[in-house]
């Protein structure tokens, strides 16, 4: 996961700069006073060309700022994503072995929770004879709830 990440966020990178540099261009090529300047009936001076209108291009400059956002959110999970390597917990290790060490040597008690169990807690043991439909004889148990705890 971690090396296609980084091959994506790579490709996001090269390919939003060639899309800006595309862009770039198109515009250049798609000025009016340079396509008036390259047309022959605008060369006369008997005749007077003018652009009607400039070209909208603010949605072709939006999408490059969005492949070059895209190519960040890339890059920056690319720090998540090695997190989850073998690669980032063997540089851990050698923190956790010493945080091993310092808490071995430190003596502690366990707690004594056997208290809660079924003699401390509440426990009800119950049987219900019912009767079925057919003369049937049917008995049912409750148990109270059982506590759990966590030991260290």
């Amino acid at each position: 996961d971690f090396i296609v990440t980084v091959v994506f966020s790579f490709l996001w990178l090269v390919s939003s700069s060639a899309w800006a540099k595309g862009l770039s261009d198109v515009k250049v090529a798609t000025d009016p006073d340079e396509v008036l300047l390259l047309m022959s009936a605008c060369k006369q001076q008997s005749n007077k060309c003018l652009p009607v209108r400039s070209p909208v291009m603010s949605s072709l400059n939006t999408s490059v700022v969005f492949g070059y956002l895209n190519f960040i959110l890339w890059a920056g999970n690319i720090w998540f994503v090695f997190k989850e390597t073998g690669w980032h917990s063997s540089g851990q290790r050698h923190a956790s072995d010493t945080m091993e060490k310092q808490s071995s040597s430190y003596n502690q008690g366990g707690y004594n929770q056997d208290s809660y169990g079924p003699a401390g807690g509440y426990n009800q043991q119950g049987s219900y004879g019912q009767v079925g439909e057919y003369g049937q004889s049917q008995s049912y148990s409750q148990s109270g709830p059982t506590s759990f705890a966590n030991q260290i």
